[in-house]
Formats: structure tokens, sequence, C-alpha cells
């Protein structure tokens, strides 16, 4: 076949049967470590407690009743934490009030109170059935200098060993309260 004075010809440098068992061999590879990357993952994640405890401390230079009321006004938390889209409310029959919180992926988690003393102490809780993590966070707040010091403490769980693992290599155990305590700081203020 000619075109344009050029010659073209058709030809294969690698036998096709040799290019197939290549592929295969490169297919299995990936798979391989992919396998043994999840395995790896799953193992550091038994060697971690199911349960973790984590604290941060933080000051706000606002009266501890106005702290109080922006972190109990839980319909305002989409204006001003991205990690939550949406809030829904819900009353049991028991008189709890659950809060629906909507994040980013679309996951709904509820939360409730569990203790509450204004305007300085507030535990709230994950509710849930089989969850694969749960917990509560602890809010203790106190007068300091005509603001407030917000100490915050997350008593957690995280079941599957997998997620345990990937906790471990990826994030930080107090990641959510510091992305919480950035987001809150700039409400509050």
């Amino acid at each position: 076949m000619e075109r344009c004075g050029f010659r073209l010809v058709s030809f294969s440098l690698i036998p096709q049967r040799r290019a197939m068992k290549i592929t295969l061999l490169i297919i299995g590879i990936i798979v391989g470590l992919m396998l043994l990357a999840g395995l790896t993952i799953y193992l550091i994640g038994r060697a971690q407690p199911e349960r973790h405890t984590a604290r941060i401390t933080f000051t706000l230079p606002k009266p501890r009743a106005v702290v109080w009321a922006a972190l109990t006004d839980y319909a305002a938390m989409p204006q001003w934490w991205p990690a939550v889209k949406a809030i829904r409310f819900e009353t049991r029959s028991n008189g709890d009030i659950i809060t629906w919180n909507t994040d980013q992926r679309g996951q709904v988690i509820g939360f409730r109170t569990t203790a509450q003393q204004a305007p300085a102490h507030l535990v709230r809780e994950i509710t849930g059935d089989n969850l694969p993590f749960g917990g509560t966070w602890t809010y203790d707040l106190t007068e300091e200098n005509g603001g407030t010091r917000v100490n915050l403490t997350e008593d957690g769980f995280v079941k599957p060993p997998f997620f345990r693992g990937m906790m471990r290599l990826m994030v930080k155990p107090d990641a959510t309260m510091r992305d919480f305590e950035k987001n809150f700081t700039a409400w509050v203020r």
C-alpha cells in the first residue's frame, strides 16, 4: 500500500499471544498489589483499639452565654459548617430530640443530647442502628478573660478494622474537631 510516496507496512513488534500474556501479568500484579494494600490496612486496623479519645481546646472572644447559644443552635449549623449540608429534627415518644445531620456525601447521621447544663456542659451522642462508628462529643465551656474557653472531647469507637486502619494512615484523630473549631470560631466571632 502506498500513500503520498510512502509505503506503509503493517507488522507487530510483539506477537499477539505474548502481548496477551504480558497484559494479564500486569493486571495480576496490579490486583495483587491492591489486595496486599487492603490486607496491610486491615492488619494495621486490627492493631488499633476500637475505642479512642481525642481532645482539643480553643478560646473564643465572646461571653459564655453567646458561645452556648451558637453551640446549641443546631438549625444554624449548615450555615457555618460546610461538613453539614442539612439538619432535620425529630422528637421521639420518650421526649428525646434527634437532630439528623446530612453530610457532604449525603449520609444522614442522628445526634441526641445526653447531658446538658447550660451554659457550661453539653454532651452530644451519635445515634443510629448498625453504624460502623459512634461516640460522643463533650463540650465544657469556662469563662476566661471575658471570653470562653471550649474544651471539646471525643470519646468514640470505630468497629471495622479496615476503617480503623484507614483512619490511622490517613486521618488525624482530631481532624473533625479541628474542622468544627475552625468553622465555629469563624461563625461566633
